[in-house]
């Protein structure tokens, strides 16, 4: 999202529009994503189109989504006959982005606050994910995104079982207008070859770990018994057999040792997690 020109238009605190003003901060997030000229990039909330520029700037082909009908108008105005950038509107939450790119794609954006995770998992999720998202993010979020055992929480899970990501930089509320009130963060989402999930039931992991994340303050023990409906003498039993001591709190469970919980409930409870 990019400030537009017109002092009639008013940033929709309900779409999480804060714009980012800093052509330095957009020509350096268009570099991070290391894409050669030629590559096929969608970008989500595409504003008046100063990232945009950023990006056919280093030769991309770009289709620029936009919801809102003011910033649409002019996009499709600034960009009127350029044969590298496509404007199209809609809701990118609703939309096939594999057609829309007509095959491979990459995302480079500036994700709105109000809809940024939800639209990371469910490109993650999709059939035909993108090849990578280099993403603008609020730094709480981009924290959980990185966060290593100890730290971790459910939207850590969902997406590393999916992707690995880096960090690359933060950026400071002053590169935005509205200025937010937090600071934001560039990361780089590289979505895991389909051959490396081969042998892993991540439907059940994630089953097991919003299971185990829905009390946080809790032992994984009472947070486990009290999701799954069972006693806790139970679950730390089923603990025990794959060697996680009980009093260990969520956050610290590793993804290969909530892939063993979940094997262990299911062996001792004879139940599908899913």
């Amino acid at each position: 999202m990019h400030e537009p020109k017109k002092a009639s238009f008013r940033p929709s605190r309900r779409r999480g529009q804060n714009f980012l003003v800093d052509r330095g901060v957009q020509r350096r997030i268009a570099a991070s994503a290391a894409l050669p000229p030629g590559t096929t990039v969608v970008e989500i909330g595409a504003g008046t189109g100063n990232l945009t520029d950023a990006l056919i700037a280093r030769g991309l082909k770009v289709f620029a989504i936009e919801v809102d009908n003011f910033l649409l108008s002019e996009l499709q105005k600034r960009f009127a006959g350029h044969e590298h950038v496509k404007i199209i509107s809609g809701d990118a939450r609703k939309m096939n982005m594999t057609k829309i790119a007509g095959g491979p794609f990459h995302v480079i954006a500036n994700l709105p606050y109000s809809v940024g995770t939800r639209l990371i998992i469910d490109l993650l999720r999709a059939e035909q994910p993108p090849r990578s998202l280099t993403v603008l993010l609020q730094k709480e979020v981009a924290e959980k995104l990185i966060a290593e055992p100890g730290r971790m929480g459910l939207l850590s899970v969902i997406v590393q079982s999916h992707a690995e990501v880096r960090h690359l930089f933060d950026v400071s509320p002053d590169a935005f207008r509205p200025r937010p009130k937090v600071m934001s963060s560039l990361v780089r989402i590289q979505p895991l070859d389909p051959d490396a999930l081969c042998g892993s039931d991540l439907q059940s992991r994630i089953a097991i770990a919003r299971h185990g994340f829905s009390q946080t303050r809790k032992k994984l023990r009472n947070s486990l018994a009290a999701g799954l409906r069972c006693s806790e003498s139970e679950i730390e039993q089923v603990m025990l057999e794959t060697s996680i001591d009980p009093s260990r709190r969520p956050q610290t469970i590793t993804l290969k040792e909530w892939d063993a919980l979940a094997e262990a409930v299911r062996s001792t409870r004879g139940r599908d997690l899913r």
